[in-house]
Formats: C-alpha cells, structure tokens, sequence
C-alpha cells in the first residue's frame, strides 16, 4: 500500500526490510526512532502477571510498552469485583512498582486510569503517582465517552512509607 502527497511517498514493508535496516544501522540515525531497533527480539516488551489469592485467580496485572533504553514502562491492575477493596489492588501495585524498579531497575513507570474510578485514582495517588495529563474522551465505556488521565512515577517519587503500609484502597 502506498500513502503519497507531492513530496513523499509511505510505502508500506516488513520490519527485515534489509534496505531500510542499513539506512537505520547508526545509532545516530535512530536515536529519536522506535527502540525496539536498538534491541533484540529477547528484550520482553511486556510482563504479564495473574493475580492469585490463595486458589483464586482475582485479576491481572501487567507492565507493558517496555522501553529498555528510556527504562520505562505502562503498569495496570485489574481485579474481579468480588476483591475490591480488601487490599489486593493496593498489594498488587506495591509487588509490580518493586519488581519493576528494583528489578527491572527502570526509572519510570506510567499508568492511565479512567477519570470516574475513583478508587485507583485514590491508589495510584497514595503510591505516589502524579497527574501528568488527560486525554479527553479517549475511552467509551457504558454509552459515553470518558477521559483518561496520564499518571507518572519516577523511581525517587514513590513513597516508601505507603510501600510499606498495609492500606487498603482498591
């Protein structure tokens, strides 16, 4: 498929395209591109996790979008209505912002939450998340359009005193 104007021409192709690969080869032609260029196909992209009380499985969690190079990641909880508010969204999230800066040794991790669920809002506050934007009806759920805010956690930001309270929020 071509995509075309006066000027140029987008031509679609595949990610082995040797011609375009030898173009990109210099770090310094790549640098503002996509990453994934700059590292192998064994670099995970995602960590997907279940999230188990004793036999039960009551949700998801997962780091997902990971920048290897930037050192960071998108994080999202979802847990089984039954499960809301006995402490397991607020457990979740303390295990993965663990796992994902000092095991994953990443400097940021990036979450977006639907502006009428109040409860992770709540969370993600207490964890030490901060707003950083807002995508305005960015997603549709039950009839009608909803806006997305963008949160962010810098590794210095998140609160270690909240990491170790036994709160329970979502």
């Amino acid at each position: 498929m071509k995509i075309s104007s006066e000027e140029i021409i987008l031509q679609t192709t595949s990610s082995d395209d040797t011609e375009l690969r030898r173009l990109l080869e210099d770090y310094h032609d790549i640098k503002y591109m996509s990453e994934k260029r700059l590292y192998p196909s064994a670099m995970p992209s995602e960590y997907v996790f279940r999230i188990e009380a004793g036999s039960n499985l009551i949700g998801e969690a997962r780091l997902t979008n990971i920048k290897w190079l930037n050192r960071k990641s998108e994080l999202s909880l979802a847990l089984s209505p039954a499960y809301y508010r006995k402490g397991y969204g607020s457990m979740a999230l303390k295990l993965l912002i663990h796992f994902a800066f000092d095991t994953m040794n990443l400097h940021r991790v990036e979450a977006e939450i639907v502006e009428e669920n109040t409860a992770s809002l709540t969370l993600f506050r207490k964890a030490g998340f901060i707003m950083e934007g807002r995508l305005r009806e960015a997603k549709y759920i039950n009839g009608k359009y909803q806006d997305i805010l963008r949160y962010g956690l810098l590794r210095e930001e998140y609160n270690p005193e909240w990491m170790a309270s036994s709160d329970s929020i979502l």
